[in-house]
């Protein structure tokens, strides 16, 4: 729907969203009439015309008008700016960052508590997109007779460790084997071309080197399936329950799930966006989503999302997120930069 509104009932509107967010309390044409410069009078035949376009409701229990979902929106169209940043939260998100960092896995958790702590809502955190990723490094360890260890490494940065029973009837010379088949035709591709070589031509591979295939082909998916796991990291899932129903607790233990919905929340080039109300998502059809693109270096854009109730603090929740987004890039860029350094052995 298209709304044709005056300069001051913009204001008034931008106003009462922002007095709403704070004090959740509807707010009245006394309260609005020391910050514009117009009548009582005035001012409340504004209010009047922008609840009859559906942008603010009147309370039960007062003369106030509060925003509607329609008015948040609004809102978030034309008045907020998404790159915003308020410096009184910015020595705090810092303080919060100082920690040392033993894995990429706590710079990405940590972050996504500091979000959620700092706004009461639930953040979600993504990985760089797997299928973006490349194999960059493949070797395995023997373990005993029995049990092997498979190391993965992922632009040439991010490790995965997978432990698996050496099939029965592998020989001694099997396992380099199968580490010669995946460095010959697997290494240095991106998650999406292994994807596609296991189903096409690993198999005929296989048949070249061993009699019995199926085990073989079992255990090639078994080593690579974490590969095109997104990954997730989900906190203050609880808050949830605090401004949506369970339906979206619910929906939040699905890693899968989520991770896909919210890379769609966001256009191929864009790299930031909120949206109210709108998710096709039924379990978060009823919240509001903000979104927020963060580098990792050397590997690609990781997401950062807060999830909240429509009637958030849009303001302050969007200066958050850039700052913990940028925050986040120069700590992982340290990080990156340590794992890259040379380093002196200590004696």
């Amino acid at each position: 729907m298209v709304f044709v509104i005056t300069q001051r009932q913009n204001e008034i509107l931008n106003l009462i969203v922002d007095l709403f967010t704070q004090t959740h309390e509807p707010v009245g044409s006394k309260a609005l009439q020391a910050l514009i410069d117009s009548s009582s009078a005035t001012i409340r035949n504004d209010m009047a015309k922008l609840e009859k376009l559906g942008l603010l409701e009147k309370a039960h229990t007062s003369s106030g008008r509060m925003p509607s979902p329609e008015g948040f929106k609004y809102f978030v169209q034309h008045s907020l700016n998404i790159d915003s940043i308020d410096e009184q939260d910015i020595y705090q998100v810092i303080k919060a960052f100082d920690f040392e960092a033993f894995k990429l896995e706590d710079i990405l958790q940590k972050a996504g508590r500091i979000l959620a702590d700092l706004t009461g809502y639930t953040s979600v955190i993504l990985d760089v997109e797997p299928a973006r990723q490349k194999l960059t490094a493949f070797d395995i360890v023997q373990l005993s007779n029995h049990d092997a260890l498979a190391v993965l490494t992922l632009d040439e940065s991010k490790p995965a460790t997978i432990q698996f029973a050496i099939p029965k009837n592998f020989l001694t010379r099997d396992l380099q084997i199968l580490k010669d088949i995946v460095d010959e035709r697997l290494l240095g591709r991106p998650v999406m071309d292994i994807h596609y070589k296991l189903r096409t031509e690993i198999p005929q591979i296989v048949q070249k080197y061993f009699s019995t295939t199926d085990n073989v082909l079992d255990l090639f998916d078994y080593i690579f399936a974490e590969l095109f796991k997104e990954t997730v990291f989900v906190s203050g899932k609880v808050n949830s329950l605090e401004y949506a129903d369970v339906k979206t607790y619910q929906f939040l233990d699905d890693e899968q799930g989520v991770a896909l919905t919210f890379r769609n929340q966001l256009g191929e080039d864009q790299m930031a966006s909120v949206q109210v109300a709108e998710s096709q998502e039924v379990a978060l059809a009823n919240v509001t989503i903000l979104a927020h693109r963060f580098l990792i270096p050397y590997r690609g854009f990781g997401i950062l999302s807060l999830i909240g109730p429509i009637d958030m603090d849009y303001r302050r929740s969007v200066s958050l997120i850039n700052i913990i987004g940028r925050v986040l890039a120069m700590k992982l860029g340290d990080y990156y930069r340590y794992l890259n350094s040379n380093h002196y052995e200590v004696h």
